[in-house]
């Protein structure tokens, strides 16, 4: 039996380590996500699955190195696991087939977007300080500005292969590359750029995991259109930008409500700060979609984007929850969302938004310091949601849905406008809680990916 299971081991890690995954990319990208080879798709489903196994029950028969691989190719290969089955799952069919929250197959937002593979650059998986998070984001959104934007003027030039179908006009292009050019300039000096990454994809699996390896995997495993429309590598990365910022506030945010508890006004003051820096780039990563993406453009593909929703972004609702609290409104959406209905165990007495911490702090000295940085990230946290919701009255058509389900613009519309501070800068009152929603021990069981759980 352990012969079985030793040979077992080899032939699925010697077929996971020979994978060529230039190949898979070029693939992937020249008919568009959607239309990549069934029999691909299906083996790299199987091998997901194997790779699942390997890593519970083999992992000390495996090298370092090997170990490493395979945690990669876990994260590439369960999008296409999911993928494989496009129309998508129930919850309940999920629990019948003992899969766990995160293991909701179908074309959801974390597959679409590649999200997981984001979270590995970001470094959220592992227990990291909130500053190395903070690092880690600017650096990745430098790394995608920059290699946007030089897909971008690739274009202008004539010499992009893929994703060529639909695109801007010439204005908008170069709209397009000046803005991601002031989003590069807004990095600089908050962290060491990473290496560039190469220009076309590496083919090992090693090549992802050398010091240049994470831009290799923004630029290359984590961009895969569902079609070969131009705008939406325009889409696919303005979520990355979004992810990256939305991770680095959260970190901040955290970090100072935890010195704000400790009654440290100086520690919570600078987390506050760098919170907001970060709140302000990520409106400017989303004008970028605002100003020169047209609305033809994004009908073009929304089919393509299947039951993805920003509601599934587990950040987005984190921060949200961490700021003003569970908003008794959110429940229900938070609670169809599986992969993220977890986050409703904060509706509890024993959890403090920063709206509640902040009505300790007094208004002098570096109280008041406090409260400045809290009603700047507040400022700039609403410019991006006023941006967002001007985004869904855009693209959206008053009677559609939004991706994921919702009623789209009117659902952004009850909450845009939820902050921290009203005009005069006086804090508003804490959300009336709802009765605390009854979670699934399905999903209250869930595993821990990440130190902000």
């Amino acid at each position: 039996m352990r012969t079985t299971t030793t040979a077992t081991t080899t032939t699925t890690l010697r077929a996971v380590l020979d994978f060529d995954l230039a190949d898979y990319v070029r693939h992937a990208r020249a008919a568009g996500r959607d239309h990549l080879d069934p029999g691909l798709r299906a083996w790299m489903a199987e091998a997901y699955e194997d790779i699942v196994v390997l890593l519970a029950l083999d992992r000390d028969r495996l090298t370092r190195q090997e170990r490493a691989v395979l945690r990669l190719a876990e994260l590439v290969f369960q999008a296409e696991w999911k993928l494989a089955l496009p129309d998508g799952e129930s919850p309940q069919e999920v629990a019948a087939r003992g899969g766990g929250p995160l293991d909701r197959r179908g074309k959801r937002y974390q597959p679409y977007g590649n999200v997981r593979l984001l979270n590995h650059v970001l470094g959220t998986r592992a227990h990291v300080p909130d500053g190395a998070v903070e690092r880690a984001c600017w650096q990745a959104i430098r790394a995608i500005a920059a290699g946007w934007r030089a897909y971008e003027q690739r274009t202008v030039e004539g010499t992009e292969k893929w994703a060529q179908d639909v695109l801007p006009s010439a204005a908008q292009l170069t709209e397009r590359i000046a803005r991601l050019g002031s989003l590069v300039s807004l990095t600089a000096g908050r962290a060491p750029a990473l290496r560039p990454a190469s220009v076309e994809p590496p083919r090992h699996w090693q090549d992802y995991l050398l010091p240049h390896g994470r831009a290799d995997i923004l630029e290359h495993l984590a961009v895969l259109p569902q079609t070969t429309q131009h705008d939406e590598v325009t889409f696919l990365r303005v979520i990355h930008l979004v992810e990256a910022t939305t991770w680095g506030v959260l970190a901040r945010v955290m970090s100072a409500a935890e010195w704000l508890r400790a009654g440290q006004w100086e520690y919570a003051t600078e987390c506050l700060e760098r919170a907001a820096t970060m709140a302000a780039a990520q409106t400017e990563a989303l004008l970028v979609l605002r100003r020169t993406m047209p609305v033809e453009h994004f009908h073009g593909f929304r089919a393509a984007t299947g039951d993805a929703s920003a509601v599934q972004a587990f950040p987005t609702q984190l921060l949200h929850i961490h700021l003003l609290g569970v908003h008794p409104e959110k429940v229900e959406a938070l609670g169809e969302a599986t992969e993220n209905s977890y986050v409703l165990m904060h509706q509890n007495p024993d959890f403090e938004p920063l709206r509640s911490l902040l009505r300790r702090v007094p208004d002098e000295g570096s109280g008041q310091r406090v409260l400045d940085a809290a009603h700047r990230l507040d400022q700039e946290l609403f410019a991006w949601r006023k941006v967002h919701y001007g985004v869904a009255l855009r693209y959206l058509s008053p009677e559609a849905t939004g991706s994921g389900g919702t009623s789209g613009a009117p659902y952004l519309r009850g909450f845009y406008q939820d902050r921290l501070f009203d005009a005069d800068r006086t804090l508003l009152p804490q959300h009336r809680a709802a009765g605390t929603a009854v979670l699934d021990p399905w999903i209250r069981a869930r595993s821990a990916l990440s130190p902000f759980n």
